[in-house]
């Protein structure tokens, strides 16, 4: 029996879907050879959509790792590497571009900034513009830093936990971390007289806080339908709620103002005290400058406020969710705050009577010998790795035809990726890996540190990898040494401290009340 003329035309065109939609990707297809997490990845993504939707992602994809090996196809087009040789080295230190999603859930006044740029050359200019701010050489000698240190940990933090230590009160120590981490970074970055207040200008911490967190539970769809999202508003429907929008912009606006303020201190031509100066701003304002140009012009305005509240909102949000965990792990380890304290016990750190009159630069320890501490290090290490802040996959985009995870001929434009959270519970590298165990970091061989060192993904790796990490250690450092030379910590209370399955992530339950005992300092000479 022969099919109607008129029949052929759609046969072909069913067959062409045929060939496309599923027996090209299930059997043709270089990544075909790659293990499927699920059944349906090689034709749709709705299994990975669905997990990002009900916040399993990290958590699942770990599983099926531990079960199918080192690659797997998450969708039709793309693919997770839990191995460093050959999947993590090659993709991020050879400068893979980053896709869209960037941009979606991180450009600031629609603005791509330091974080968005999928170019890498658009990138590594900007990286190089302020690179010198960030290293760890110009931080560990910053006046400017030191002296946003006195003023925020010595001059706002310490007293708070004073006072409730002697009235035995519990403190919520996760929005304290946060606005500890947010003052210190926005005093480096634009000066003293223009830093913030979180710690004790509550509502300041409100204003701020409020807005940068009101997007958190509508990010599947501004990370990956916010096209969607955007035509939906315009027959009424808000999939992200207006007071989001309304929120969010009161924390850009802060950030701008900040930023407008900078501008004219630094163009006011009045000579600025180191504790003044806008270190990170005035920096990234004159290499975007016009060298020719007149000094009080203000190029690429919003270019350079997108970039600032990038770097600040990292700073606060990523230092302030370790610290928590820290204190956690700390409280529920108490041989760890023994040998901590013993270990501090030969550096220069104001004692307790100190703590109640003004702390001046020269009463803290030098940054290079609170830096040099191996116990302290190590708890700072364990507590990013079992508690990665960044858990969710880094994607990127295949530039051009090559080999990953043993697997040759992936294509130009797959998004391939690897999880902080994966990588840092791989059971060969990090045996025991759900458990927190600063010994590691003490008592591994120079192989198995180097190794460790590979797998740590903490802020990433490669040319593309956090700009503020030394920031962050140094002002870590400084709190973790000075709260543990003075207290003891035990938990009061706390919400569900189960990490977020999230791209972004910190406790499930928000809060961490913990009570600070006073404790014999080893450093004190006072008899």
């Amino acid at each position: 029996m022969q099919l109607p003329i008129s029949f052929l035309p759609l046969v072909g065109i069913l067959g062409v879907l045929l060939h496309k939609f599923l027996i090209y990707p299930a059997f043709l297809s270089p990544l075909s050879k790659v293990p499927a997490a699920h059944w349906s990845c090689r034709f749709c993504s709705i299994w990975i959509y669905w997990l990002r939707w009900t916040n399993q992602e990290n958590r699942t994809v770990y599983d099926k790792h531990m079960k199918l090996g080192t690659s797997l196809l998450l969708g039709p087009n793309l693919l997770s590497f839990n191995t460093f040789n050959d999947g993590v080295k090659p993709i991020y230190q050879g400068g893979f571009p980053k896709p869209e999603f960037y941009f979606n859930g991180f450009a600031i006044y629609n603005t791509e900034n330091i974080f968005t740029f999928e170019d890498n050359a658009q990138h590594s200019a900007r990286r190089r513009m302020i690179s010198t701010t960030f290293s760890k050489s110009f931080i560990l000698s910053s006046p400017t830093a030191r002296a946003a240190t006195r003023d925020v940990l010595f001059g706002r933090y310490l007293p708070q936990i004073r006072k409730a230590s002697r009235e035995d009160k519990p403190v919520e120590v996760l929005g304290m971390n946060y606005s500890y981490s947010m003052d210190t970074f926005v005093q480096f970055q634009f000066g003293r007289s223009l830093g913030s207040n979180l710690l004790e200008d509550l509502k300041e911490r409100k204003l701020y806080l409020d807005g940068f967190f009101a997007p958190y539970p509508f990010l599947f769809w501004q990370y990956y339908f916010p096209q969607l999202a955007k035509f939906l508003r315009k027959i009424g429907i808000y999939l992200i709620p207006r007071s989001v929008d309304t929120k969010f912009a009161a924390a850009e606006d802060w950030n701008l103002q900040k930023c407008d303020s900078a501008q004219q201190l630094i163009a006011s031509s009045e000579k600025i005290h180191s504790d003044d100066r806008p270190v990170i701003f005035q920096q990234a304002l004159q290499s975007m400058s016009d060298p020719n140009g007149a000094k009080s012009a203000y190029p690429q305005r919003m270019q350079i406020a997108s970039d600032m509240f990038a770097h600040s909102s990292a700073a606060f949000e990523t230092s302030g969710n370790t610290e928590t965990y820290l204190f956690y792990e700390m409280c529920r380890n108490p041989e760890w705050q023994t040998k901590l304290r013993e270990e501090l016990g030969g550096v220069k750190l104001p004692q307790q009577d100190d703590l109640k009159r003004k702390v001046e630069v020269g009463d803290i320890a030098e940054p290079k010998e609170i830096d040099a501490l191996p116990i302290l290090n190590a708890i700072i290490m364990e507590t990013l790795r079992l508690w990665p802040v960044v858990p969710g996959g880094q994607p990127r985009v295949v530039p051009k035809t090559c080999s990953l995870g043993g697997y040759s001929d992936i294509p130009a434009g797959t998004i391939v990726q690897s999880y902080a959270y994966i990588l840092h519970h791989t059971p060969e590298v990090f045996p025991d890996p759900f458990q927190w165990k600063p010994q590691r970091w003490l008592d591994a061989s120079p192989d198995e540190l180097t190794n460790m060192k590979r797998w740590f993904w903490a802020f990433g790796s490669g040319p593309r990898m956090c700009i503020g990490s030394n920031f962050a250690y140094y002002s870590m450092k400084y709190l973790v040494a000075t709260v543990y030379a003075h207290y003891t910590t035990s938990i009061h209370a706390h919400g569900d401290m189960e990490l977020l399955d999230f791209y972004l992530a910190g406790p499930k339950g928000h809060r961490l009340e913990v009570k600070f005992h006073p404790a014999a300092y080893a450093g004190d000479n006072s008899g």
